[in-house]
């Protein structure tokens, strides 16, 4: 059933770019340079012509403006050329004209030409690499949030072309399942094109943070946020289209909640629009052959398999191959239900066949599966390591593409670090010759780094405070709260003092040999900071991900013992609980670490049909009760485990150790 979110995706990746690269009505213009390119662009776009002479035509238009002085108006020209080869549909001189208009832009240093063709080469490379694509969109989101920072641009001017950046950003962001980040991006540009007062995409953006919440299992909030998507487009040109995308989507979201019945009655619903549907074979295709599958999956079994070869005819007589072999696999498991093994071979065949033509490794997987089941037992064998072997070499490339985009992401940052470190130098450079004046500059170094600090910390809070708003979740809100707060009063109170306590030193003595030791231990305090802080994969690697941060406080000579984290199934828990162990476990082993003077931890694991049940014990010299009330972070660590209503009980005694029993409802 993955090809609805395909064919999803496929209308809404030619709206976009579309809309990326279409050009504003032409106007004569008065500057007589422009003028005749300005006719030949319009011969160049006169489909009457053949593409030949159309192209001559632009490739006319580009000689003139080669021969315009370098401004902004030579750049505008070239994106408004490069737009013209797109759309017929020469791709490679449409990258090769943005990359001029790349390279002229930062000859002048025109910031917003820059984005604009960052983000124009992006979309080159969005349909075939996503990764050289993501570089490109983020530098040029780079530029924009330059431009937020800018208290003298108007946010307005702007807005619209930076929420587009972000759509591109926040579905590459989905395909490699970071999609904490990719719902933090869709936020941001809807917020955007409310500003900008162009909702053109609100709805697009909404689709996919119904998506996401799928994806993550929050099936109430996916339904909503496709309603949402509906009540975007209400009264514009778009209303029946978007409500057909919609009600597919929530008729999927009730599937995979094995709600049939009301999975059924949407897609009724939506296959009701039957005018619109006449014009739009390929979607009138879809919505019948989802509800074929529902109708199959609660085995209301009336009009089974009419409706699948009613689906599968007009996919076959419009030539839509995405959707015939969707068809080709649902056919094959009705089949395989009722014990006509040799139809299912038939159509698992066609299945196989077809998503290799295609490139469609998940229906390819999908075939395997069917045939292992009934194929002779020596060829399901065969289909089965064939599964096995695809299946593997699938998250093996799932894992790498978002290990690059995560890389492309830190290099770029690393970069621009360097970039500050080699300023730093020749800052100190200066310094030897200018001391009065260096002592300025360390000063407002050192507050420019405490304001960012506590800047980060307050932003941090915000943006978390806001999501957990639209959720409605106060207890999780306080929870994340004193969080960010520990986090601001250790910038404040270690690194804070740490830099106040050098600026004083230096100005009593430039070249005392200790500032620079301090600098560095201040540096390093600030690296344990992040790193307490990191974000960590809570897919099918979490449990080494866990374990790997277990370890990490067996450094100093303490003995660590865990039992039963293998197995937990921690598949089967959602995103939040996992987050919600990984931090209570990773607070408990820092408080540990700092005060108890433990020389032994031991974790036990263990889960049962209905409970994740985690005992902790350490045999360090233990708290009174009145201290333990003080803690700030252990009551911490109780509200994140009441956030995901478990229960969360400490026993201690001075000198006794530590004990904490942990219970989470699986």
């Amino acid at each position: 059933m993955r090809f609805k979110c395909r064919f999803f995706l496929y209308i809404q990746f030619v709206i976009l770019i579309f809309a990326c690269t279409t050009k504003e009505q032409e106007v004569v213009s008065e500057n007589p340079e422009i003028e005749p390119i300005a006719v030949q662009t319009k011969l160049g776009n006169d489909k009457s012509l053949s593409v030949a002479e159309r192209k001559r035509h632009l490739e006319k238009a580009n000689d003139l403006i080669n021969a315009l002085p370098n401004d902004t108006t030579k750049i505008a020209e070239i994106h408004g050329l490069s737009v013209d080869y797109f759309f017929l549909k020469d791709y490679v001189q449409y990258r090769v004209l943005n990359e001029k208009a790349l390279e002229l832009s930062k000859l002048l240093k025109d910031s917003s030409a820059i984005a604009k063709s960052y983000s124009n080469i992006g979309i080159f490379y969005r349909p075939n690499n996503p990764e050289i694509a993501y570089k490109n969109f983020y530098e040029s989101k780079k530029i924009y949030d330059a431009f937020e920072n800018n208290r003298h641009r108007d946010p307005k001017s702007f807005a619209y072309n930076y929420g587009k950046v972000l759509i591109d950003l926040f579905r590459i962001k989905r395909m490699s399942k970071d999609y904490v980040e990719s719902e933090s991006l869709t936020i941001k540009a809807i917020e955007l094109f409310k500003l900008s007062e162009n909702k053109r995409y609100v709805s697009f953006c909404y689709t996919n943070l119904g998506i996401i919440a799928k994806y993550l299992g929050r099936y109430d909030q996916a339904v909503a946020y496709h309603n949402k998507a509906i009540e975007a487009d209400l009264g514009t040109n778009r209303e029946i289209e978007q409500t057909l995308i919609s009600l597919n989507n929530i008729g999927t979201t009730y599937k995979s909640q094995k709600k049939y019945s009301k999975a059924k009655e949407t897609y009724v619903k939506a296959l009701e629009y039957k005018e619109f549907l006449k014009k739009d074979p390929r979607r009138y295709a879809l919505l019948t052959d989802n509800l074929a599958y529902v109708d199959f999956l609660s085995n209301n079994l009336a009009e089974i398999p009419d409706l699948f070869y009613e689906a599968l005819k007009v996919r076959d007589s419009i030539g839509d191959r995405d959707g015939l072999t969707t068809s080709y696999f649902h056919l094959a498991e009705y089949f395989e239900s009722t014990g006509n093994d040799s139809i299912s071979r038939i159509y698992g065949y066609l299945t196989e066949n077809l998503a290799k033509e295609l490139n469609h490794n998940e229906e390819l997987l999908k075939s395997y599966q069917i045939l292992s089941k009934v194929s002779s037992p020596k060829e399901g064998l065969q289909y089965a390591e064939a599964y096995i072997q695809l299946n593997d070499s699938l998250v093996k490339e799932e894992r790498l593409f978002r290990d690059k985009i995560a890389r492309i992401q830190f290099e770029t940052e690393e970069k621009e670090q360097q970039i500050v470190e080699k300023e730093a130098q020749i800052v100190e450079k200066e310094a030897q010759i200018a001391t009065v004046e260096n002592q300025n500059t360390i000063y407002l170094l050192g507050m420019l780094l405490l304001v960012m600090g506590i800047t980060f910390a307050i932003y941090f809070f915000r943006q978390r405070t806001k999501y957990l708003a639209q959720q409605n979740q106060m207890v999780q809100f306080q929870a994340s709260y004193e969080t960010e707060t520990r986090i601001s009063k250790r910038l404040h109170d270690e690194l804070g003092n740490d830099i106040f306590q050098v600026m004083l030193q230096y100005q009593n003595d430039p070249h005392d040999s200790q500032i620079l030791e301090k600098l560095n231990t201040t540096y390093a305090r600030a690296r344990d900071i992040s790193r307490e802080n990191n974000e960590f994969d809570i897919d099918e690697s979490f449990p080494e991900e866990l374990s790997d941060m277990l370890k990490n406080y067996t450094k100093n000579g303490i003995q660590l013992l865990v039992r039963g984290l293998d197995k937990v199934d921690w598949q089967g828990f959602e995103a939040p609980v996992k987050i919600t162990v990984y931090r209570v476990l990773q607070e408990l082993m820092t408080n540990m670490q700092k005060h108890s003077q433990a020389s032994m931890v031991v974790l036990v694991f263990n889960q049962d049909n209905n409970t994740l049940h985690i005992k902790y014990s350490d045999n360090g010299v233990g708290i009174d009760k009145t201290q333990l009330q003080s803690k700030n972070g252990l009551h911490n660590t109780e509200k994140r485990i009441r956030a995901i209503d478990g229960t969360l009980i400490f026993e201690s005694e001075k000198e006794k150790g530590f004990k904490a029993d942990i219970k989470i409802p699986a």
